[in-house]
C-alpha cells in the first residue's frame, strides 16, 4: 500500500511540474520584457497627454533678482513728477522678489494637436503591444508543436530501433540454426547505428527547441504536456480572410494611427507660425541697498504676436511635415501587402501540409502491408535482409512524419490566426 501511495505521489508531481501549451504563452506574455516596455511607454504617453493639456492654465512662478547698475536706478515705475518732499528713491544695486502668472490664450490650436498627438501615441503603442503580444504567442506555438513533432519523430525512431533489436536477436537465432547468413547481422546492426545517429541529433535539436522557450517565457521548464490535435481539414479563402485581416489586425491599426499622427504634425507645424496670444501678469517689489526703501508694482500684459517673415522656415517645416505623412501612408500599404503576402503562404503552407497527411496516411498503409509481406519471404527464405530494412525503414519513418505533420498542421493553423488575431 505504501509502494502505491508513493507511486501515486510522484506522478501527481510529474504531472504538476509539465508546462501545457497555454501556460507558455500566458508566461511569455507576461514576462516578455519587450511587451512591458511598449505598456510602460504607452502610459507614459498617456500621462503627458494630462500634462499638456494642464498647459492651457499656464503657470505661475516665483521670482528674484539681485542687479548692480552703474549708475544709480529708480526702484518702481515713476507714477507722478518727482518734488523734494517726494523725491523717488534711486539706487545702484536692487533686490526684486516677486510672483507672476502666465497663460496661453491662443496658439493656434497648437496645445489640443499635442494633446491629440499624445493620446494617439498612446493608442500606438497599446496597439503594439496587443500586435507583439500575438507574434510572442506564435513564437512560443511555433517551438512548442515543434518539439512536439520531433518528439514525436522519436518515439517512432525508438520503436524502429526496438524492432531491428529483436530482428537483431532473431537473426541471431537464425545464424545458429543456419538458417540466415552473418552478413545479414552485420546489416541489422549498420540500421540499428544509423538510427540511434538520427535519436541523438532530434534529442540536441529538442534541447535547443526548449532552451529558446525558456528564453520567450522567463521560467525553466522541466517537461511539455502533448497537445491534443483535432485534425480537421480547413478550405481558406485569402481574400476572405485577408478582409477580416484588415479589420482584426492591431499592426495595421498602428500604421493606420501613425498616419493620424503625421496629419495633426502638419497643422502643427502651420499653427505655429500663426498668431499667437498671451496673458502675463506680474507683481514684484523692489528693495533698495541705497535708499533702504521696499517698493511694489504690478503689471498686466495681454501679448500678440504674429510672424511676417521668417527666413522661409515655415514653407520647409511644412513640406517636412507633409513628406513626414506621404511616408506613413506608403508604410501602411507595405505592411498591408506583406500581411497578405505572409496570409497567403500560410495557406498555402496549411493546404500543402493536408495535401502530405493525405498522402501520408495511404502510404502508412502500404508500408505495414510491403513491411509484412517482406518479413514473411525472409523468414520463409524466399526474400532478402536489404528488402526487409528497407520495408520497416519506410513504415517507421512515415509513420513518424505522419505524426510530426499532424503538429505541423496545428502550427500552420496557429499562425493563420494570429495573423487575424483570433483565439483557437
Amino acid at each position: 500500500m505504501g509502494g502505491l501511495l508513493f507511486v501515486l505521489i510522484l506522478l501527481l508531481f510529474s504531472s504538476a511540474s509539465a508546462m501545457t501549451l497555454e501556460e507558455a504563452e500566458e508566461l511569455a506574455v507576461k514576462n516578455y520584457p519587450e511587451l512591458k516596455t511598449l505598456e510602460l511607454q504607452s502610459e507614459s504617453s498617456r500621462i503627458k497627454a494630462k500634462s499638456i493639456k494642464l498647459s492651457r492654465f499656464g503657470e505661475i512662478d516665483l521670482n528674484a533678482k539681485l542687479s548692480d547698475f552703474n549708475r544709480n536706478y529708480m526702484l518702481v515705475p515713476m507714477s507722478n513728477l518727482p518734488s523734494p518732499q517726494n523725491s523717488p528713491p534711486f539706487d545702484s544695486k536692487t533686490f526684486s522678489y516677486g510672483i507672476s502668472y502666465s497663460m496661453p490664450l491662443y496658439l493656434g490650436g497648437n496645445i489640443s494637436r499635442q494633446v491629440k498627438i499624445a493620446e494617439l501615441q498612446a493608442e500606438i503603442l497599446k496597439n503594439l503591444k496587443t500586435a507583439t503580444e500575438w507574434q510572442v504567442k506564435y513564437n512560443v506555438d511555433a517551438l512548442y508543436l515543434n518539439y512536439l513533432s520531433l518528439s514525436e519523430t522519436e518515439r517512432a525512431l525508438k520503436s524502429y530501433r526496438e524492432s531491428l533489436l529483436k530482428l537483431q536477436e532473431d537473426v541471431k537465432a537464425g545464424i545458429k540454426a543456419g538458417k540466415f547468413a552473418k552478413v545479414d547481422l552485420l546489416k541489422v546492426e549498420y540500421s540499428v547505428e544509423d538510427v540511434q545517429s538520427k535519436i541523438d541529433e532530434i534529442k540536441a535539436k529538442k534541447s535547443a527547441i526548449i532552451t529558446a522557450l525558456e528564453t520567450l517565457i522567463g521560467k525553466k521548464i522541466d517537461k511539455l504536456e502533448p497537445v491534443e490535435v483535432n485534425y480537421q481539414e480547413k478550405n481558406y479563402s485569402l481574400e476572405k480572410l485577408y478582409s477580416e485581416l484588415l479589420r482584426r489586425n492591431h499592426f495595421l491599426r498602428v500604421k493606420e494611427k501613425e498616419i493620424k499622427v503625421s496629419l495633426k504634425e502638419i497643422k502643427t507645424e502651420k499653427g505655429k507660425y500663426g498668431l499667437k496670444i498671451k496673458l502675463d501678469a506680474l507683481y514684484a517689489r523692489n528693495y533698495g541697498f541705497d535708499s533702504k526703501e521696499n517698493e511694489g508694482y504690478g503689471t498686466v500684459t495681454l501679448n500678440f504676436q504674429l510672424p511676417v517673415f521668417e527666413f522661409g522656415r515655415k514653407k520647409y517645416d511644412i513640406l517636412s511635415a507633409k513628406l513626414k505623412k506621404l511616408s506613413k501612408e506608403k508604410e501602411f500599404d507595405k505592411v498591408k501587402r506583406e500581411l497578405k503576402r505572409e496570409l497567403a503562404e500560410a495557406i498555402a503552407d496549411l493546404s500543402s501540409i493536408q495535401h502530405d497527411i493525405r498522402a501520408l496516411e495511404k502510404k502508412l498503409e502500404l508500408a505495414k502491408e510491403v513491411e509484412r509481406i517482406e518479413k514473411l519471404k525472409y523468414e520463409s527464405g524466399k526474400g532478402d535482409m536489404d528488402h526487409l530494412l528497407l520495408a520497416k525503414a519506410k513504415r517507421f519513418l512515415t509513420e513518424a512524419e505522419l505524426s510530426a505533420s499532424y503538429y505541423r498542421w496545428e502550427s500552420a493553423l496557429r499562425r493563420i490566426n494570429a495573423l487575424l488575431e483570433v483565439e483557437r
